[in-house]
C-alpha cells in the first residue's frame, strides 16, 4: 500500500479514536446509572454493575462506529485540510477519487472488524452480562452455592430453567403448579422453550403430568403454548436481547421459528439492522469527504464537527425508526432498513464527484 494511502488511513483512525472514546464514555455512564438501580438486589453488587458495563462495551462500539466514522473523518482529515495537506496531496497528483477509494478500503476494514465483533465477541460478552444481571433475581445464598439452574416464580407457578442457549432458547424447563391447598397439582416438563412473541412461549417435547388425588395422568405433547412463562424483568436478565445475537444465531432462530409456524418478523428486523451497519459505515465515512473538499475557509472546524454530529445522530435515529416502522406496519424489513444507508451512500458519492479540492 502506498505511503500516502497509509498516511490518510492513519489520520482517519486518529480522528475516530477520540470521537469513539468520548461517545463510549457518555453511553457507558448512562448504562452504569441504569445498572446501579439493581445494586443491592439479590447478590448483585457494585463491582458486578461495573463489570456489566464493561462487558456490554463491544455492543456499544458496534452501534457507535458508523457515527464515529463520520466524526473521525471530519476530525482526522479535517486536520489535514486545515494544514493544507490535502491540497498538497492533490497537487502531487492524487485525485479525489483515489482519496475516496482509500477511505473506502479503510471503511471496509472497519466493517470487517464490526462483523468479527458481531459474530465472536458481542454474544459471549452479552451472555456474561446477562448472567451477572441474573444475580439480581436470586437470593445471595443461591449465588454463593453456584447453582447452575435458575429457579423463579411467576403467576403462581414455580419455574426451573436449566440453561439458556445462544439463540435465546430456554433448555430444560420445568413448571410446577400447586392447588389451593399448596399441593403439587401439575408438572410440565419441556426440552425447549421458544419465545413466541409478547408474553407467549412455545414449549416443545413436552411431558404434562397432572396429579388428581391418588391418580397421576401423564401426556406427551409435541408442543404447548404457555403464557407468561417469564416476567419481563426475568426475561431481560435471562435471555439475550435480540440486538446482541450473532447474525448466524438470528438466522437459526428465524429458521426454527418458521418450522414451528411462529412469527419471525421481529428477528428479521434485527438481522437487517445488523446488516445495515456495513453500508451505513461506508456511507458515513465517505460523507466526511464532501465537507473537506472545496474551500475550507467557508466552514470552521467546529462547525464541521457539529454538523457532522447532527447528521450522525439523525442517521442513527432514522435507522432505529426504520426498524420500528417495519415492525409496526409489518413491512419488508430488508427494503425499509437498507434504503436509508444506501441513499446516504449515493448522496456521499454524488457530493464527492461534484466537489473540487
Amino acid at each position: 500500500m502506498p505511503r500516502l494511502d497509509r498516511y490518510i488511513m492513519q489520520r482517519f483512525l486518529l480522528g475516530i479514536l477520540p470521537a469513539l472514546l468520548l461517545l463510549l464514555a457518555l453511553f457507558s455512564f448512562m448504562a452504569l446509572a441504569e445498572e446501579l438501580e439493581d445494586v443491592g438486589k439479590g447478590s448483585f453488587t457494585l463491582p458486578d454493575a461495573l463489570l456489566v458495563v464493561f462487558l456490554t462495551t463491544p455492543k456499544r462500539i458496534v452501534e457507535l462506529l458508523p457515527v464515529t466514522a463520520l466524526l473521525g473523518g471530519l476530525l482526522g482529515l479535517g486536520a489535514m485540510a486545515n494544514n493544507r495537506e490535502l491540497i498538497a496531496i492533490r497537487s502531487g497528483g492524487l485525485s479525489k477519487i483515489r482519496i475516496a477509494r482509500t477511505v473506502t478500503v479503510l471503511a471496509l476494514m472497519l466493517g470487517a472488524g464490526i462483523t468479527l465483533l458481531q459474530f465472536f465477541v458481542v454474544p459471549g460478552f452479552e451472555r456474561e452480562a446477562a448472567d451477572l444481571r441474573g444475580q439480581s433475581l436470586q437470593d445471595p445464598e443461591a449465588g454463593k452455592r453456584g447453582l447452575s439452574a435458575f429457579w423463579t416464580r411467576n403467576n403462581g407457578h414455580l419455574i426451573r430453567v436449566d440453561s439458556v442457549r445462544s439463540d435465546r432458547t430456554l433448555q430444560g424447563v420445568e413448571i410446577y403448579s400447586n392447588d389451593d391447598r399448596g399441593r403439587l397439582s401439575r408438572l410440565v416438563q419441556a426440552r425447549y422453550a421458544l419465545h413466541a412473541g409478547q408474553n407467549d412461549w412455545l414449549l416443545t417435547a413436552v411431558t404434562d403430568t397432572r396429579f388428581e388425588g391418588t391418580k397421576v395422568r401423564e401426556a406427551s405433547l409435541h408442543s404447548l403454548l404457555w403464557n407468561d412463562l417469564l416476567s419481563e424483568e426475568q426475561a431481560a436478565v435471562l435471555v439475550l436481547p435480540l440486538e446482541a445475537l450473532a447474525p448466524n444465531d438470528l438466522l437459526a432462530t428465524i429458521k426454527n421459528h418458521r418450522q414451528n409456524q411462529l412469527d419471525t418478523h421481529q428477528y428479521e428486523v434485527i438481522f437487517w439492522q445488523q446488516v445495515s451497519l456495513l453500508p451505513g459505515l461506508l456511507a458515513m465515512a465517505l460523507l466526511s469527504l464532501p465537507f473537506l473538499l472545496g474551500s475550507i475557509r467557508t466552514v470552521s472546524a467546529s462547525q464541521r464537527v457539529m454538523l457532522g454530529g447532527l447528521i450522525g445522530i439523525g442517521f442513527y435515529l432514522l435507522q432505529q425508526l426504520s426498524g420500528h416502522f417495519a415492525s409496526l406496519f409489518g413491512l419488508n424489513p430488508a427494503l425499509i432498513i437498507l434504503t436509508p444507508p444506501f441513499i446516504l451512500l449515493a448522496v456521499a458519492i454524488a457530493a464527492i464527484r461534484h466537489r473540487n479540492l
